[in-house]
């Protein structure tokens, strides 16, 4: 393969399973975390039995996520890349999957929350919300470089650019959140799945953050 490697099979392949795969997947992945977005503005009004019906929607997206991340990766193996190349890809692809592992593993904790009848401020849910609300403009960013990997390298930069800042919100909002619940009057197991929720909402960012560092590696070591 020439220089653009990785691009250049991009551009080959345009139109088929792989990139098409690719943002499907991304949208697979988006989709799960809106629906913790979902479950949380539930939470917020108080509205337990919807929150259910959205932690159940957003098990089924992350299960679609899962299928396409298995056909993704054997799809890469099976590609002309640089063995380099290829590791990087499959690399992309399974931390873009761990946003929804991380999104669902929130869903967990929201559950728990809810079947222990365990006590929480109309606040804190709103502050999970927000956090949830920030982790979708994150995927949209990251869809955004996927998007765009094979036409247009300098606008994927400017999204990865866009989609670090918003992991930095993220980290500055869960900081809040654990600090705000912590001063409150929670009961203790309250208290330690709200840490756990908020953690796993911080995890699925800092996942997002290390597609778009991926993103970054493959293009900047060919100079573009």
């Amino acid at each position: 393969m020439n220089d653009k490697g990785i691009l250049e099979w991009f551009g080959k392949r345009k139109e088929n399973s792989v990139t098409l795969g690719a943002r499907g997947h991304v949208m697979a992945v988006r989709d799960t975390v809106a629906e913790l977005k979902n479950a949380l503005d539930c939470m917020v009004k108080g509205d337990a039995a919807a929150a259910v019906k959205c932690t159940d929607r957003l098990i089924l997206c992350e299960e679609e996520a899962d299928r396409m991340e298995d056909r993704l990766c054997a799809e890469i193996s099976r590609g002309e890349l640089s063995v380099q190349d290829r590791e990087n890809l499959i690399h992309f692809v399974r931390q873009t999957d761990r946003v929804a592992n991380w999104a669902k593993e929130g869903a967990i904790y929201l559950q728990l929350l809810n079947e222990t009848g365990a006590s929480v401020p109309k606040e804190t849910w709103a502050e999970l919300a927000h956090m949830a609300a920030e982790l979708i403009e994150e995927t949209k960013f990251l869809m955004g470089a996927t998007e765009s990997i094979n036409t247009d390298p300098k606008k994927v930069l400017r999204e990865i650019d866009a989609l670090n800042d918003q992991e930095r919100i993220i980290d500055g909002l869960y900081f809040a959140c654990i600090k705000h619940a912590h001063l409150s009057s929670m009961e203790p197991r309250g208290l330690y799945l709200v840490d756990k929720l908020a953690e796993a909402i911080e995890m699925a960012a800092d996942s997002g953050k290390s597609c778009g560092d991926t993103i970054n590696i493959m293009l900047t070591s060919r100079g573009v």
